[in-house]
């Protein structure tokens, strides 16, 4: 589900304890979500409603229940004024089903449009009234007005009330005596001082007319009309050519609240996204410091002198770490996604060729297991495409990954293909050999923390983020995702992708490879972080490497150590206890002249969108993440040494 609606989601779980069904529908009319309350209103719907479905099935089955045989061949026009209604609808209406009286109110909302529907008690209806509707008697004005279920109220043309029903008195808190004779302004502020205790500007006639002036924005326009004790009625008006004005006064304090609950639950979806973030922000840097001592100590033991056995060993803990990062990096793409923070990228690439860049980095794992990993031939050619060839390549080594883990024997296949009714769709397929899927777990794929049964974990690990990662991605890319189970066996999991064919492009100028940089050995390289261990890591790596390393444990240590005697590099982390990194660099930054010319590199365990940006607009060069991998930090120290 698009994460733009998941407000909405803790909306309607909330609404559940008010017995209030709702429905949420997008601007092309399908469903997006509903309620547990909407499927007990409306037991027809439960195991048929599902997302993306148009509102004309919903109605389709909702018809199907209620009609009988004599007329169920105008089934189609029902729907089709049913969906008219659903687009246009501004105010609430009641209609009776399986034994109840609805009240159903519709809102407009960003993208889309919410209906909600409350219980409310049988109206009454007398038979001399029931004959008058049906045309079979008569009946007066105000035995008609007095039988209307909302308020009712006649003027004449000077604009004074001739005459009102009941209901309509009880909206305003007033007796018949009160009402009748005066001006609408005037009920309004008579109704007013009778209900507050207190003085108000609402209580007074010249409030009302400027109020009304300005509610009422044409003639015939529904406007709304609050009263006290958080009362609020909409209010519709038509006058006639003789002057006399009828209008109608329907209480909808209760969709009032509903709108402003959705607007508070909506708030406090928007406060927990963000608590979320941070915490899984704050999370990450907590994990990943401890991470980047364990990978780091792990690369300088594996350079040691090591017999096979310690060797195995080491080997051992450095592929944990890597897995135990792979975890916290799905982690925070889960949280990028829901907080619609991930951004996409249109640049041209070559599809095939990023299908056998990704099988070249699964073969050594499908090797381990003795099967086969190959991509089928091409039946026509894919040719250069527009599209963010990260994320496909993240959505495709996830698929490979678990093709491979899941099967024991056989192989793994990819294939690659074009739509043959749109040459703009791009699909990729990945068959396997593996255990296959039942109709249950095919259900319960691409949930989050999903997996299809108790006994996957048990066997082969995994979190269950990975698909529904997979299936974020393609959402947001256009596209779709899904699995099959074949009848000989294994599984098939494909997505589709729409990405724009690249008819002509500029090949870019062939470049001569760089040399590889020199080493400019005594480089000096100031290390500023707080913690001990990471400290200790930083100093062998780069001292291994030639430099020589100073540590300084904090913003203000480094700046008076740079102050006296300026390095050629500064490694600056960012979360620190006195004074963070980007505080540290904006003072360096404003240093003396040799001072400031320094280099700082961020190297950070903080990995959310826009970290980067950060570091760079706080004066930094350059961004290394932790846990880093020693010969891409060796690199970047050496690149901006030489550049210096």
């Amino acid at each position: 589900m698009d994460p733009k609606w998941a407000p909405y989601g803790l909306m309607a779980e909330l609404l559940d304890s008010l017995n209030i069904a709702v429905c949420l529908f997008d601007d092309s009319d399908c469903t997006v979500l509903w309620n547990r309350t909407f499927l007990r209103l409306f037991p027809e719907q439960e195991g048929f409603l599902q997302q993306g479905e148009p509102y004309s099935g919903n109605l389709h089955r909702f018809y199907r229940q209620r009609l009988g045989p004599e007329e169920l061949p105008n089934i189609d026009q029902y729907v089709r004024d049913g969906v008219a209604r659903h687009r246009a609808q501004s105010r609430p209406f009641v209609f009776e089903h399986r034994g109840k009286w609805l009240r159903v109110g519709s809102q407009p909302v960003p993208d889309g449009r919410i209906r909600i529907w409350t219980t409310i008690a049988a109206p009454n209806v007398d038979a001399g009234m029931a004959l008058a509707l049906t045309g079979a008697g008569s009946v007066s004005d105000s035995a008609i007005m007095e039988n209307v279920a909302d308020g009712v109220m006649l003027m004449g043309a000077d604009g004074r009330i001739s005459l009102i029903n009941d209901q309509c008195l009880l909206l305003y808190g007033l007796g018949r005596d009160q009402a009748v004779g005066l001006q609408y302004e005037e009920l309004l502020a008579a109704a007013w001082i009778a209900q507050s205790p207190f003085p108000t500007p609402s209580g007074t006639r010249d409030h009302w007319i400027l109020k009304l002036a300005e509610d009422r924005r044409f003639t015939g326009a529904p406007f709304e009309v609050q009263l006290p004790r958080d009362v609020w009625l909409r209010v519709i008006e038509q006058r006639g050519p003789d002057g006399v004005a009828y209008s109608t006064h329907v209480d909808i304090s209760e969709l009032k609240r509903q709108q402003r609950a959705i607007s508070l639950g909506k708030e406090a979806a928007d406060r927990a996204n963000a608590a979320k973030s941070a915490f899984l922000a704050m999370i990450s840097h907590e994990i990943r410091t401890p991470m980047n001592g364990i990978i780091g100590m792990t690369h300088l033991l594996l350079d040691s002198g090591l017999d096979d056995r310690q060797r195995f060993y080491a080997e051992t803990v450095e592929t944990s770490a890597g897995t135990l990062l792979g975890i916290i990096d799905d982690v925070l793409d889960v949280s990028k996604l829901e907080a619609g923070k991930l951004t996409l990228e249109a640049i041209p690439f070559d599809p095939c060729d990023l299908l056998d860049e990704a099988i070249r980095l699964m073969a050594p794992r499908a090797r381990e297991r003795d099967l086969d990993l190959a991509r089928a031939p091409l039946v026509e050619p894919i040719g250069r495409r527009l599209g963010d060839p990260t994320r496909i390549r993240q959505v495709l080594l996830n698929l490979i990954s678990n093709a491979i883990k899941f099967t024991e024997a056989g192989g793994v296949s990819i294939e690659i293909g074009v739509a043959p009714h749109d040459p703009s769709l791009v699909t990729i397929k990945v068959r396997d050999t593996g255990i296959g899927l039942s109709q249950i777990a095919l259900g319960k794929l691409f949930q989050r923390f999903e997996q299809a049964d108790g006994t996957i974990t048990r066997r082969f690990g995994g979190t269950g983020l990975g698909l529904h990662i997979s299936k974020q991605l393609v959402d947001l890319m256009g596209g779709k995702i899904g699995a099959e189970s074949p009848a000989e066996g294994g599984s098939l999991f494909w997505f589709t992708l729409p990405l724009d064919q690249i008819v002509s492009e500029i090949a870019p100028a062939v470049a001569a490879p760089e040399p590889e940089p020199v080493r400019r050995l005594g480089g000096r390289v100031l290390v500023v972080e707080d913690n001990l261990i990471n400290q200790l890591v930083a100093e062998e790596i780069l001292s291994h490497a030639g430099f020589t390393v100073e540590i300084a444990s904090g913003g203000q240590a480094a700046i008076d150590m740079i102050r006296l005697s300026p390095p050629d590099l500064v490694l600056m982390d960012v979360q620190m206890p006195d004074m963070d990194g980007y505080e540290a660099t904006r003072r360096i930054k404003a240093l003396p002249p040799a001072a400031s010319a320094v280099p700082i590199v961020a190297l950070t365990a903080n990995a959310m969108e826009g970290d980067r940006r950060q570091c760079l607009a706080a004066g930094m060069i350059d961004y290394v993440a932790k846990p880093f991998d020693p010969r891409g930090l060796i690199q970047a120290v050496d690149r901006w040494i030489l550049r210096r």
